[in-house]
């Protein structure tokens, strides 16, 4: 069985090389030249419409808004020199305890 999830690591390499490439006219590369201030931004936007989508009830709503937030989460973990790894294995240690 496929695991969708898998996915996540593709779309950092993309990130990866949108940022690496320097493409012009790339929403990811102009995230990055925004840094971190306006990264944060589109993240708290974005997690606030997750709760909205939520709150509503809308399943469709919330696939879609979860997508925008965790990509943005991954330009921002990128930036930071960070990987979704980092992250699973925090959850993992968690996990342990």
């Amino acid at each position: 069985m496929s695991n969708e999830c898998d996915f996540l690591r593709t779309l950092e390499d993309v990130i990866d090389d949108r940022i690496l490439s320097k493409k012009q006219g790339s929403y990811t590369y102009s995230l990055y030249l925004g840094g971190v201030p306006l990264i944060t931004k589109k993240v708290g936007e974005e997690a606030v419409e997750v709760v909205v989508a939520a709150m509503a009830n809308d399943k469709d709503w919330v696939i879609r808004e979860t997508a925008d937030l965790i990509y943005h989460l991954l330009v921002l973990l990128r930036v930071m020199g960070l990987s979704m790894d980092d992250v699973c294995r925090e959850l993992r240690n968690r996990h342990k305890g």
